[in-house]
């Protein structure tokens, strides 16, 4: 009988689907002599669960040692000598990601703040994180705390501001900002920038809450830091108030918060801090 030809095995390898490539998100946080409390900023950035992000640290020439904390963690580093809202335009442009998020050098990110951003964006445009004060167990911020809980259970929506973006969407949004703001705009930047981009979409959605806010805030610890930082807020106010744009605007932020009954302690905390940063403020404004 005729021998059979032996038949070879051959090895079918299976193919692997490599997982879907996770949007890249890029971290926003200007700068200017923020080493008090830039690494606290820049740890809880590093310590996300979501773990394809850059971080990228627009300075104005600071002359502590922002700098050095920055390369530290490996911030890529962007100069600028403009104002805060110029800050804020260069780093979107500057950055790689899909979407964007602003942060201050002074707030410090949940660990799953990212991962929750990323996953609720897919069903709006931007997003607002809810915030509390970092140190709120001290007097002068549980007065902060407390107005920011009493703004965000009532959403009053000149005060809730988006953080978290769409990077296609900003940049198309951030090009109907007047560019001879930039240098004077050293607050209010959100707000402008919150305005700009409901021209383009209102989808905003929300991270955060009550038991889990998604960032939390270093506020001024004591009466002194708040009188100075209230001060310089309306020094800066006047001067770019004065060129004219976003006036409305600005004006509607200097209002008192409405006293809610079913909230009274934290109405009334809210009260006293808008008298608190109020006077300094108003002295700022008119003769700094």
């Amino acid at each position: 009988m005729p021998k059979k030809k032996a038949v070879k095995n051959k090895s079918v390898k299976a193919v692997r689907k490599s997982p879907p490539k996770k949007p890249l998100v890029s971290i926003n946080v200007p700068t200017y002599n923020s080493e008090k409390t830039l690494a606290l900023t820049l740890e809880a950035a590093k310590r996300q669960t979501y773990d394809n992000v850059e971080i990228l640290l627009i300075d104005s020439y600071s002359s502590d040692r922002t700098l050095e904390i920055a390369k530290k963690f490996g911030c890529k580093i962007v100069m600028c000598k403009g104002g805060l809202l110029e800050a804020r335009v260069r780093g979107a442009e500057e950055s790689k990601g899909d979407f964007v998020l602003f942060l201050d050098s002074d707030q410090i990110l949940h660990q799953e703040t990212i991962a929750k951003c990323v996953e609720a964006i897919k069903e709006h445009d931007c997003l607002w994180l809810y915030e509390r004060a970092y140190n709120r167990h001290k007097w002068i911020p549980s007065l902060y705390d407390a107005d920011r809980l009493l703004v965000q259970k009532h959403l009053e929506e000149d005060v809730v501001l988006p953080r978290f973006f769409k990077k296609d969407l900003l940049l198309k949004a951030m090009k109907n900002i007047p560019p001879e703001i930039y240098d004077v705009c050293k607050a209010h930047d959100h707000l402008i920038l919150r305005n700009e981009f409901f021209r383009v979409s209102k989808n905003m959605g929300r991270v955060g809450d009550l038991s889990m806010p998604a960032v939390e805030h270093i506020e001024p610890s004591n009466l002194p830091n708040l009188i100075k930082k209230q001060y310089r807020w309306g020094r800066t106010t006047r001067d770019f108030y004065e060129k004219g744009f976003y006036k409305g605007t600005i004006k509607s932020r200097n209002s008192f918060r409405k006293i809610h009954p079913n909230d009274l302690r934290w109405s009334l905390k809210s009260l006293i801090l808008r008298v608190l940063r109020g006077i300094p403020y108003k002295f700022g404004y008119w003769f700094g």
